[in-house]
């Protein structure tokens, strides 16, 4: 489990993943830089509102334009795991 403190507001995304963190947190910015940095039309903003992404984190960035899920000093600001579960279980 982990969780992303948003940039821009006091909203956290909270997620889980089998992946490392860093990882996981290159995907997320990787899919909030492809939604947020597209040119729009006002119809096709529109229209592009009422997709749903990969992720939570995903629709909220687009939706509240929020594009930064770090600081711009490239800092995490609270983002990490919260906590960790061995997932290979004993024998």
């Amino acid at each position: 489990m982990y969780k992303v403190p948003c940039a821009n507001c006091d909203k956290t995304y909270v997620g889980g993943t089998g992946r490392k963190f860093g990882v996981r947190l290159q995907k997320h910015r990787t899919e909030v830089e492809t939604k947020t940095t597209r040119t729009f039309t006002r119809s096709q903003r529109a229209s592009s509102l009422s997709e749903h992404n990969k992720s939570a984190l995903t629709d909220h960035a687009a939706h509240k334009n929020h594009d930064q899920l770090v600081h711009s000093d490239g800092d995490r600001q609270g983002a990490g795991a919260i906590f960790q579960v061995d997932q290979r279980g004993s024998t």
